[in-house]
């Protein structure tokens, strides 16, 4: 049987080696096959791909597009191919950013990226925080609601459609935890760094999306 192949990008923002560790772990003796993405690539040639990032907004950006991903990535967005974008991988998936300057994002979900609007909250939003599942989906059951994943961040996702969060979580206020619009996923906290809720959570992207 010949392998599905994963897509791991590598957009310079930050460590990927718990995201990797994670990925092979889970499709250890499954068909499936990882591949680190580092520059322009075939769309079609990825069953699914995943972005985590770190770092600002506006870096990964000019990141993927100077290592000729943006525009292969767009493409393979646009087509609806599924995707886990994490922490910065989900924001990008906006319009815009507000992080450093004002940068356009890839336009596939619908928001802006904003710092947190403080109200005596310590920024970043760093350290373990709970969901409220909004919308149940394959990838983000109902076994998730009030489960704890791993945040550090001090922008979120704003004026989102409701019909794209399928969680919030609060500090301060409510803010979106996972986004999706069709085979696109995006979360604000770090899966690969969450336990077992979150390693649960790669999985079902990898084998159920």
């Amino acid at each position: 049987m010949k392998k599905k192949i994963i897509g791991l990008v590598d957009g310079q923002s930050g460590n990927i080696g718990s995201i990797k560790k994670a990925i092979k772990d889970i499709i250890q003796d499954k068909p499936y096959q990882l591949k680190i993405i580092q520059s322009d690539f075939n769309p079609n040639s990825f069953a699914k791909i995943i972005l985590p990032g770190q770092g600002a907004y506006a870096t990964l950006i000019s990141n993927l597009k100077k290592l000729n991903i943006y525009k292969s990535l767009k493409i393979y967005l646009e087509n609806n191919f599924p995707y886990l974008g994490i922490c910065v991988g989900m924001q990008i998936l906006s319009d815009v950013g507000y992080e450093e300057k004002i940068t356009k994002g890839l336009g596939i979900i619908q928001g802006k990226i904003k710092k947190f609007d403080k109200k005596n909250l310590i920024i970043p939003h760093m350290g373990w925080n709970s969901l409220q599942v909004n919308q149940e989906d394959k990838v983000l059951t109902s076994s998730f609601n009030e489960k704890d994943f791993y945040f550090v961040h001090s922008y979120i996702f704003e004026q989102a459609k409701k019909s794209d969060v399928l969680a919030t979580t609060k500090y301060g206020k409510n803010f979106p935890s996972v986004v999706k619009k069709g085979n696109v996923y995006g979360v604000q906290f770090h899966p690969e760094k969450s336990h077992k809720n979150g390693l649960q959570l790669i999985k079902n992207f990898i084998l159920n999306s």
